[in-house]
């Protein structure tokens, strides 16, 4: 049986895109009377989410389907 990596590692990049994201939702979150998410909650949703919206495309690149 194959494990899976535990941790990711995220570029300055990706985190600073994650944390804006993660505020642009909690402001409005916050305006519906609900809880903020932590990053890490963002990330798990990401996981859950957006696995069954990849494909490759015609390219070869993996993209996001909407």
């Amino acid at each position: 049986m194959h494990t899976m990596v535990k941790s990711v590692r995220i570029n300055d990049e990706e985190q600073e895109k994650l944390r804006k994201k993660a505020v642009e939702l909690n402001k409005v979150l916050i305006q519906k009377g609900q809880q903020p998410l932590r990053d890490s909650e963002l990330v798990h949703i990401l996981i859950d989410e957006g696995l069954d919206q990849l494909e490759v495309g015609n390219s070869g690149q993996v993209k996001i389907i909407k």
